[in-house]
């Protein structure tokens, strides 16, 4: 962990009104942006995970309801303008710091559209962005999404599926490598129905469980969205 405020970016908000301009700067320890088909216009922000004080997260929650925009700094110096568009969802928190009396306040804040990638819902979505690219997290959030029967010793089979019908792209993340998925449910029971019939992947004798395993640094790094 040391020089972990390294990998941190930086979040800024303006809000100018008649009299006043209030301006809100904050550490960001994770991000998921996609940014726009034309590459001009603002970037669309899936999840922004920030640290700060009592009022500034006050004042950057409220200004995700009101579907600001805002600017993102990078690590490597690149300089984003993001929002997470209407109907945005927000979580907050507090976290302890050694050597301070006050805990440091964090507030998540995810898109509509990621929020609706939680396994069961909207399953008749043809989008899923994920914060992870491990093949097995690929194909395990994919299958909790829309209820799709699956091995987990498919994943390999089922992400060079992905690549090869040009399904998966990936997007700008922070602390994660995010990707953004493209398939419904029929269009992947499709796919597993034809690899099945040409061998592609197989359905082992007998019942044992299924077990999945992740990348061990996985779940110390980066959250599961």
């Amino acid at each position: 962990m040391q020089n972990a405020h390294e990998r941190f970016g930086t979040l800024e908000f303006t809000k100018r009104t008649k009299d006043t301009v209030t301006r809100v700067r904050v550490y960001v320890d994770r991000a998921v942006l996609e940014p726009a088909r034309d590459d001009q216009g603002p970037v669309s922000a899936h999840l922004l995970s920030m640290v700060g004080s009592d009022a500034e997260i006050g004042a950057l929650g409220a200004a995700v309801a009101e579907v600001a925009l805002f600017q993102v700094h990078l690590p490597s110096g690149a300089i984003v303008a993001a929002s997470l568009g209407s109907e945005a969802q927000c979580f907050r928190g507090s976290v302890m710091v050694p050597g301070r009396k006050r805990p440091v306040r964090h507030l998540v804040a995810v898109s509509a559209e990621l929020a609706k990638t939680k396994p069961g819902a909207d399953r008749e979505g043809a989008r899923t962005v994920l914060c992870n690219d491990d093949p097995a997290f690929v194909l395990y959030r994919l299958a909790s999404r829309y209820g799709l029967p699956v091995l987990s010793e498919w994943a390999p089979w089922f992400v060079r599926e992905l690549n090869r019908r040009r399904a998966i792209n990936p997007l700008l993340g922070l602390g994660c490598a995010p990707v953004l998925i493209k398939g419904n449910k029929q269009t992947f029971l499709k796919w597993i129905s034809r690899a099945l019939r040409e061998r592609a992947i197989r359905i082992p004798n007998g019942n044992d469980s299924i077990s999945w395993k992740f990348p061990t640094e996985f779940f110390a790094s980066e959250p599961a969205v």
